[in-house]
């Protein structure tokens, strides 16, 4: 008897690895579910990134909320994501289709504040920079931009 060839579906490319879709599909879902919630100490949150690991056992789920930052509500905010984090842990487990859906932690994202934080320092140096190379300019001496007489 002739052995039949098993029929392969033909695919196309993964383009990205299986930790990788769960990562972002568990961001958007995380996403939607705290803006249902609508816990006010919530609101400006962004979900910035989801790392999974290969066993899809954990994820880190890393948010962002400058406005709390600037307001010092970061442990407001923390403590209220810990509260919704079971409520929120079970519609990902619901809605990721997985033999096994990784567990969630939050964890404070804080490559914003600190390129924020660059920024500011950077500017504050071109704006030193550019004064003390005034001073230095002999050109510049006694320059006060106003218009002298022309003829």
């Amino acid at each position: 008897m002739a052995r039949m060839a098993a029929r392969r579906r033909p695919s196309a490319p993964r383009q990205f690895s299986r930790t990788d879709r769960v990562a972002e599909l568990v961001r958007e879902i995380v996403a939607s579910e705290l803006e249902r919630i609508g816990d006010e100490r919530l609101e400006m949150v962004t979900i910035t990134a989801v790392n999974v690991d290969g066993a899809l056992e954990h994820a880190d789920v890393f948010y962002s909320s400058l406005s709390a930052e600037e307001e010092g509500r970061d442990e407001e905010v923390a403590e209220a994501l810990e509260e919704r984090r079971w409520k929120v842990q079970q519609v990902v487990n619901r809605d990721v289709r997985a033999r096994r859906t990784p567990q969630i932690r939050f964890e404070k994202d804080t490559v914003l504040s600190s390129a924020l934080r660059i920024d500011e320092i950077l500017r504050e140096i071109g704006e030193t920079g550019t004064s003390s190379a005034e001073a230095d300019d002999p050109s510049t001496a006694g320059d006060d931009g106003a218009a002298g007489p022309t003829g």
